[in-house]
Parts: structure tokens; sequence; C-alpha cells
């Protein structure tokens, strides 16, 4: 993962908080996935001078979605606020560390039979939902068929799983059968809508405060402004500190921090990297910045022109000075992509050939495909950061190549749920997953997040080969293989893995330092506030 330290030449003496992974008693399940225990590998990020101290109301401002957009409910819920809603007031079976292994969370173990077609989950003894029922078989078994609902984003996630044969094995015990073998069932689990709801639970919407078994419950909920969250004493883990926790929606990156500057928020999230290394010389602002970088992309529609012509998605490829990204718009907390998802996770093919910016090649390759002098639009918008920036750098260095790219401005709150995927040209961020989830997402012909267009029979059953196979020594070679023809012939222009820095009033103590994507980050349950 990236290895970026806060030494980095021109950037001076900074409180950088860089967390670090660790295992705890690892223990190999099926083909790959490695479970640990049931606390946190990322740990707080930092303390001020004191004990934790409890009581007291956390505000924490996070990119947001317009109140159109904005989803409560936990399977459906895709935005950066959302989430931290979700992993706030659920929880999942198992959990994602910073360096891709998985911990157990409501799941006290997985066992796969010989194959992968089967797996037991056994349950954690002695959970609760907030309201005080006891979380059992029947609430995985209600949660697994409401994700399945195809009119839900977390449909992709569990789309091996064969309901019609999945049971439940004593109170604490579910049976699941898969339509075809999986070998790290553990990391579909862990993916960014597998959370466990009540059984019974219908439309999340927020006409009627839902219960789930994390750190908080919801108290109010107002769509694309303000969520309350309250302590739940109830909690398995241990009752959080905070008395409540109060999540504030901003969509665009610089108003948010406006917003930690004006004392509105104790914390910030996802702020700009210029922002984070301006920040860390406030000496009442510590900057948190995690272990690991996430994906950032342009991604190209290969179904329609003129990206439908691979000539055309490998000179605009080339037209990417990826270093000047990490430079100039990530002010080096960053590391060069290289156009195929998941660094640091494994089987990520870490041995193709780096590609470098050629602008002559790709004017070469846009002539062989009668596409000299290409003009091309890329709606973008400041909803994360680096977004317009890396648009804004991408514009000028493409020029070289004879590429006239278009900026076109649009709403932050929008951009994701309207425009990213939908225009032939547009802007991706992924955080870290393993392979297996990401493709089931994303890749395959069926994926709910498509947004490439990417439709390939043969690669699914590559895929699909490799999902299944026990052994990882094969199921490597199958990975590299579909990591290769996405290098040579897919839609994303991966420009960068960029680290993505929160910051922190130096009241705030108990702070995860987590990657994002993890349940670590933003996820409230050790923060505390100091006396101020």
């Amino acid at each position: 993962m990236n290895n970026y330290t806060s030494d980095r030449p021109g950037f001076g003496r900074r409180k950088f908080l860089l967390g670090s992974a660790g295992a705890l008693g690892a223990v190999v399940v099926g083909g790959s996935g490695i479970l640990t225990g049931c606390g946190s590998d990322s740990g707080p990020a930092g303390s001020p001078q004191g004990p934790p101290r409890p009581g007291g109301r956390l505000r924490s401002v996070i990119a947001g979605r317009s109140a159109s957009a904005d989803v409560l409910d936990p399977h459906q819920a895709g935005s950066s606020a959302g989430g931290a809603v979700s992993k706030n007031v659920w929880d999942k079976l198992v959990a994602y560390n910073n360096d891709l292994t998985l911990r157990y969370r409501l799941a006290e173990s997985l066992e796969p039979n010989a194959d992968g077609s089967q797996w037991r989950i056994s349950l954690r003894p002695g959970v609760v939902f907030s309201d005080g029922s006891p979380l059992t078989a029947r609430d995985v078994l209600w949660s697994f068929e409401r994700m399945l609902d195809l009119a839900k984003k977390s449909s992709g996630d569990l789309s091996a799983v064969d309901m019609s044969r999945t049971r439940a094995d004593g109170a604490l015990g579910v049976v699941v059968s898969m339509k075809s073998p999986l070998a790290d069932f553990g990391s579909v689990l862990a993916g960014w809508y597998c959370y466990i709801v009540k059984d019974g639970t219908a439309d999340i919407d927020g006409s009627k405060l839902p219960v789930g078994t994390g750190p908080f419950a919801l108290a109010r909920w107002s769509p694309g402004d303000r969520t309350l969250l309250r302590r739940n004493e109830r909690y398995w883990d241990g009752p959080a500190l905070l008395d409540e926790v109060e999540i504030i929606q901003i969509a665009e990156t610089e108003a948010r921090v406006n917003a930690f500057l004006s004392g509105e928020a104790d914390v910030v999230h996802e702020i700009s990297y210029l922002q984070a290394r301006t920040l860390s010389g406030d000496p009442g602002t510590t900057v948190v910045v995690p272990p690991a970088g996430l994906m950032g992309a342009f991604q190209m529609r290969v179904d329609t022109a003129p990206f439908d012509d691979v000539r055309v998605r490998q000179a605009m490829r080339l037209a990417v000075d990826r270093q000047a990204m990490v430079d100039s718009v990530y002010y080096g907390y960053a590391e060069v992509g290289n156009d195929v998802y998941g660094k640091g996770a494994p089987f990520h093919h870490d041995t193709l050939p780096q590609r470098s910016y050629d602008p002559q090649r790709a004017r070469e390759l846009l002539r062989e495909a009668g596409r000299e002098n290409l003009t091309v639009t890329l709606p973008t918008a400041d909803g994360s950061p680096g977004m317009l920036e890396s648009a804004t750098l991408f514009a000028e260095q493409a020029k070289a190549a004879g590429v006239t790219i278009q900026l076109e401005s649009v709403p932050a709150d929008t951009y994701f749920s309207q425009v990213s995927g939908k225009a032939p040209l547009s802007h991706l961020g992924w955080w870290n997953y393993s392979l297996d989830y990401f493709y089931g997402q994303t890749m395959t012909s069926d994926a709910p997040s498509n947004g490439t267009g990417w439709r390939r029979p043969a690669w699914d059953a590559t895929f699909a080969e490799a999902r299944a196979a026990m052994d990882p020594r094969r199921r490597g070679e199958l990975y590299r293989a579909l990591q290769e023809e996405l290098w040579n012939e897919g839609g994303y222009i991966l420009h960068s893995f960029a680290k993505r820095p929160d910051a922190a009033k130096n009241h705030v103590g108990g702070v995860r330092n987590g990657v994002p994507g993890t349940d670590d980050w933003a996820n409230y349950a050790t923060t505390w506030l100091a006396e101020q």
C-alpha cells in the first residue's frame, strides 16, 4: 500500500498521524481470507492530554448529497455521509482492516466446506439490537434477502449466494449455499453495503427510526443535511464515550473545511490535499492521514463512442501524466496508478508495465482510429478532494496528444448519483476492497455499478473461476489474467492511489485512523471530547 511518509521535502514539520495495520491471532479461512479478532486494527490516531472523558456531542462534517439523492438505508447508502451513518448504527459480520485482511464482528467464525460451495456462519452470542432484541440467524437471513433485492445497490455484494438453499442452523448459525463455489466469502461480507438489519425491517427511509447493533442509535435524520446519533447503551463491544454524534453533510470540499475552521464542526472528513498541508501548521488541529490510498480515475464507457474503440482508450491513458498528478494535485499524498484497481490488495497484479505519459504515441493511436484532434467532454465537480484539480490538469496534459477535453461543471451533490458512470467520460473514485468485491460490483456484465460498460462473457467466466479457486496460487494466476485484459483494453484511466486526509480539533481524542472504505473510517465508537 501507499508508503509515503510525512517527511516529504517542502512540507516542513507537521502533525501527521500515520496508522498501522496489525493482525491479532490471524487464521486462514478458505482460499485466502485472513480473519482476526473483533477489535479495530487502526487504533485511535491520537488523543488530547489526559484520560478519555465520557459525554458530549461530536460534530462531524463529511461529503454528502442533495436531499433528493440522500438515502438512509444501509443497503442503498453509497455516499460518504451515508456510509458514516451506516457504520455507526449497524454492524457487519466481518470487517476490513487497513491492510484488507479481515476481522470478525457480528460473526464469531466463518467455515467453508472443502470446495467453497457452502459456508457456515457462527454468530457472536449475546449481541442485541438497540431496542434490546437479540441478534439471531433470522436477522442474517432477512438481511441477505433484503440485500439481494435487485432494486438495491447491495444486490451485487451477495450475488453468489443461493438463498433458496441457505438456512438457519440453530439460533446463532447460518449455512450459506453458493450458486457456484466462493473461496473468499469473508471479503464479500465485509463489503460496503453488507450490514445486518433486524428481521422484518422494511423501508428504511426515516419515517420510523430503525434499530441496529452499532455503537450509536439513530435519533434524527434530515436528508442531505444533518443526522443525529445517540449512544447505544446496549452495544456489544462496549458503550461509546460520546453521548451524541451529529453528522453534517456538505458536498463541496472547500465549504467543509470552512465549516470546520468556523467552529461548526470538531472533525472534518475528506479535505483537499492543499488544505491538509495548510492545516498541518495549525497548532489547534491534527491532520489525520490514513496509511493507504484510494483509487482516483477517469472512466470511459467502452460501449459509447469514441471510447468503444480500444485505440482511443489506449490513447487517453497515454495522455495523462500520472506523476504530475501525484505532485501537483495530491501534493505527494498519493502513489502513481497503473489503470488497474486494488493496489495493496491480495492478488493485485503489481508487475504490469507502468504506463507512462506518451502524448506522441497517443497521437499515433488516434490517427489510426480516425480520431485526430479529438474533442471530448468531462463533467466535473468539487465533490471530493482532487476532482476539479485532476480534471483541470488532465485537460492541460491531453493537449499535447491533440485531445481537447472540455470541462463541464455540474453540481457536486448529484455528481455520483446522476453523472458518474453515465456520461461517456467521468470521474470515478473507489475505496479499498478485495478484487472479489470490487469486480463483483463494477466489472461483471450484470454488476450494479458497471460505469465503464465492460461486458465480456469470457471475462465473467474467468472471474467466476477465480472466485471459486480454493488454491491461492491458482486464484493469483486467474486474477493476473483478468487484470492484464483490463490493463490492455479496459475503461479506467486510473492515475493515482491517493490518501484521503481528515482533520480534527485538538480537543478530540480517539479518532480512528481508518483507510476510507474500511469500517474504522468515520467510525466514532472510540472517539471522545476533552474539556475546552
